[in-house]
């Protein structure tokens, strides 16, 4: 018998499901299209669960700039990480390129 799965399961498998969805994506758009794209219907959401789990308009409109400010930082954190990732593993996930300049 499987043991069901915790919310660190789920969270990783949305993970991958959305990043298999934008690779797929790339087949037919520019990366930074895709990109851009996954940025909006994220900024979008994000904003839509707040607004869901607010009691009312009054108390969103007066967590707008807190909540904002919590996940964006929560954005630039992970951002950093994965950027990091790639500085430290470039090789390893991109593959080795010639600079342009020599």
């Amino acid at each position: 018998m499987t043991a069901p799965k915790t919310d660190d399961d789920l969270y990783w498998d949305q993970v991958d499901a959305f990043l298999e969805q934008a690779n797929n994506a790339c087949d037919n758009a520019d990366p930074g299209v895709v990109a851009a794209a996954l940025l909006n219907a994220a900024a979008r959401f994000n904003a839509f669960v707040v607004a869901h789990a607010s009691l009312d308009k009054k108390e969103f409109a007066d967590d707008v700039e807190g909540t904002t400010h919590f996940i964006s930082g929560r954005f630039r954190d992970q951002l950093k990480a994965h950027m990091e990732d790639y500085r430290d593993h470039y090789a390893e996930l991109i593959g080795t390129r010639e600079h342009p300049e020599g």
